[in-house]
């Protein structure tokens, strides 16, 4: 009996042994062989990244590391999650796009000597191409608003359409050249009477007149008059103090005359919403865009690209709304004069013609 009772207990004991020794991994594994303890700021501490209690123990830190992704990585305070997560695709994607050879071409003799031409390929969008073959950031600046009114820049360009950019010794754009399937468009600078097309009409330039320029290029047609009318979204009868021009998303859209900024931003049911106050108490606002290129306090010339069409704001499709006023009294856009005006041209068309033989001579040497 006693032997009997002694080899029951014997067996219990082993058997508390084994079951001890098969759960020590796991409770050795809980504090990953450190102490376990509780900082000043109440977050859990221990040797591993595992959740203890339900509470993080890893506390995140704005590190180098973290912050390398975006410029302002110089500074921890001014991280911007968003910004890192964007220019972290933006970064993921330009690592898979190969490699371009550099096609250049120094520019010896001449009036431009000092200066290059650069001949590039899309491959990702027209900025990040032309900056990874070095052109200065305000020569790109500087094609975009010159051809801008030609290209769009956003949408127009495709992978494997074709650029040229030519800047002289002071990092001035001095020609430039967009092609695309579809279309191509150049730009020149000719002495100090500034930028011309290819056809040689003036960027930006027109001839001061008493009338108004139209807002928008082609044939103008109008999907909502001026007055009273019955709103297409609240259905009902309201004053309309403008009048809507059919236009497409995207389209450009121009300053009808001189002026001087406003409103860039958006602004209520307008939407994206361009003001400028002209001369003798008139003023002009373009609403429901998708896109502005001007900011408040620019100086504006008339017929010069301020925005794109779009349906920001309470608006049932693309299209341009057009204010005009004078005395803060709204006035029909379209009971005043408004005609396209005769753009300036080039002063000498044979010194123009032998500077376009010039730089396309130039690009034909560039392999």
């Amino acid at each position: 009996m006693e032997l009997s009772g002694f080899s029951k207990q014997f067996k219990m004991l082993g058997g508390g042994v084994l079951l001890a020794l098969a759960y020590a991994p796991m409770l050795l594994d809980l504090s990953g062989g450190k102490e376990v303890s509780v900082d000043s700021g109440g977050v859990f501490i221990s040797g591993n990244d595992s959740v203890l209690d339900g509470q993080p123990i890893f506390r995140a830190e704005v590190t180098d590391s973290l912050t390398s992704g975006y410029f302002g990585r110089q500074d921890p305070a001014c991280f911007n999650a968003e910004n890192f997560r964007a220019n972290s695709v933006a970064v993921a994607k330009a690592e898979k796009i190969e490699s371009e050879p550099l096609r250049f071409k120094n520019i010896d003799t001449g009036p431009y000597k000092g200066g290059k031409l650069i001949k590039g390929t899309i491959r990702s969008n027209f900025y990040v191409d032309a900056k990874r073959l070095s052109v200065p950031v305000k020569v790109i600046d500087k094609v975009i608003n010159s051809l801008s009114s030609k290209i769009d820049f956003r949408r127009s360009l495709r992978r494997g359409d074709q650029f040229e950019i030519a800047f002289n010794a002071k990092n001035e754009l001095i020609y430039s050249k967009i092609k695309t399937k579809r279309k191509q468009a150049s730009v020149y600078k000719f002495g100090k009477e500034g930028y011309f097309f290819e056809n040689g009409e003036k960027v930006g330039g027109h001839r001061n007149g008493g009338s108004f320029a139209p807002p928008i290029r082609g044939k103008m047609r109008v999907s909502s008059p001026f007055g009273l009318r019955i709103h297409p979204v609240t259905r009902r009868y309201k004053r309309h103090a403008g009048v809507d021009l059919a236009a497409r998303h995207g389209t450009p859209v121009y300053a009808i005359y001189d002026g001087i900024v406003t409103r860039a931003s958006r602004y209520a049911g307008y939407g994206k919403c361009v003001d400028i106050k002209h001369k003798n108490g008139y003023a002009s606002r373009y609403a429901h865009l998708s896109r502005m290129v001007v900011r408040t306090g620019a100086k504006i010339r008339k017929g010069q690209l301020i925005a794109y069409s779009g349906s920001t704001g309470v608006a049932t499709g693309p299209h341009l709304h057009l204010e005009l006023a004078r005395n803060n009294v709204n006035l029909n856009p379209l009971g005043v004069k408004m005609i396209p005006e005769k753009p300036q041209r080039v002063s000498n068309n044979a010194q123009f013609g032998s500077l376009k033989s010039y730089f396309s001579k130039l690009s034909s040497s560039v392999k």
